[in-house]
């Protein structure tokens, strides 16, 4: 179900942006023919949608705040590794 949040410029930092939020999804698609069934398994990644057209302080579009939105929420290499040794697992040894 997505919702709606208020999240901050990527950009400037100053002015809050309404976001809608849709969540990572998980489906299966099943299809039957003469020769048998077939499942195949179907992800939508999570996504998230601007609803203005541009940011009013510093006149990003619509477009760009999304891109930089989705490639800003992932983890630095710092907190990875601190999430690997609390497992347990060495990170100098992993491939």
């Amino acid at each position: 179900m997505p919702e709606i949040l208020t999240e901050e410029c990527p950009f400037c930092k100053q002015r809050v942006i309404k976001v809608m939020h849709k969540e990572e999804t998980f489906s299966i698609k099943r299809t039957r023919c003469r020769a048998g069934r077939n499942n195949e398994n179907i992800r939508s990644p999570e996504r998230y949608e601007v609803l203005a057209d541009k940011c009013p302080d510093c006149g990003k579009s619509k477009k760009e705040i999304e891109k930089a939105l989705a490639k800003g929420k992932e983890l630095p290499n710092e907190e990875i590794v601190r999430r690997l040794r609390e497992a347990g697992l060495d990170p100098t040894k992993l491939k």
